[in-house]
């Protein structure tokens, strides 16, 4: 994708120096990249850690986070995009389809993040797996994004939203031609206020794009060891007291989970 702008600058042969020792040709590729790297994060505020939902029931089916976009697999995208972010601890929720992720990732020594397969005793649903890592997780603001979403969403940019909001929770929200396998929003300025039925499909609406940012405080809206989803358990009560807010982005957005629109992803992604 092209989303750069080139740049000239001139620096001191010294800072040159230690900024060709970051390059490893793994994490770090060249020059620019390193200095794209200093610059991400002395800008993007502090996130640090990211849960990735990539449940699944059927051991004998691909994930769609394994699909291929281009020469590598949505997984590869997605944690690329994390680092690239500032995002150094990276929970993954796969459930049964662990050791198919395992398989093509390995323990993510190729990234410059730490990636954590989380197990599930028994299927929590979204909610419930993110509140099984509570005691992991640090007191601070942490992503949780469902790994069979490709998206170029600005992250930076999300981040510093969520921080102006200063509500317990934001979805990253988008327009699109209304679909009944997607959940909309409804919206009074940045908060959201309901969330209508997924068989209600006309026009133009606004979307849940599977893209959060949450503060540790939601886990509290959670039981221990219950099943619960984020969609109808818990943002619907956090919209209730105008403790959920939207981002609204018009970047690259698609959820691959069927094949029609991961026929699309694929064409977008590779023509942006």
């Amino acid at each position: 994708m092209k989303t750069k702008a080139r740049l000239t600058i001139t620096l001191d042969n010294s800072l040159l120096r230690q900024v060709d020792k970051m390059i490893d040709h793994v994490t770090i590729r060249n020059r620019s990249h390193a200095i794209e790297s200093i610059l991400r994060e002395s800008l993007v505020p502090t996130v640090s850690t990211a849960v990735l939902l990539a449940g699944g029931n059927n051991v004998s089916e691909s994930h769609p986070a394994l699909l291929p976009i281009d020469d590598k697999e949505l997984i590869f995208i997605t944690l690329e995009h994390l680092t690239n972010h500032g995002i150094r601890r990276i929970f993954l929720l796969a459930g049964s389809t662990e050791p198919a992720f395992r398989e093509v990732l390995g323990e993510g020594g190729v990234f410059s993040a730490e990636i954590i397969y989380a197990q599930e005793e028994q299927p929590l649903g979204t909610a419930g797996a993110v509140k099984a890592l509570e005691k992991q997780l640090d007191q601070e603001p942490f992503l949780v994004i469902h790994a069979d979403v490709l998206t170029n969403i600005n992250l930076a940019d999300f981040i510093t939203f969520h921080n102006q909001e200063k509500a317990l929770a934001t979805i990253a929200v988008k327009p699109r031609d209304a679909e009944k396998k997607y959940g909309k929003v409804l919206l009074q300025g940045n908060k959201i206020t309901e969330f209508s039925e997924k068989e209600k499909s006309e026009g133009i609406s606004i979307i849940n794009t599977g893209v959060y940012l949450l503060q540790p405080d939601v886990l509290h809206w959670i039981a221990d060891g219950q099943p619960a989803q984020f969609e109808t358990d818990v943002f619907p009560k956090l919209a209730a007291i105008n403790e959920l807010s939207a981002f609204l982005f018009q970047g690259i957005w698609f959820d691959i989970g069927n094949i029609e629109s991961y026929k699309e992803a694929r064409l977008r992604w590779s023509s942006s």
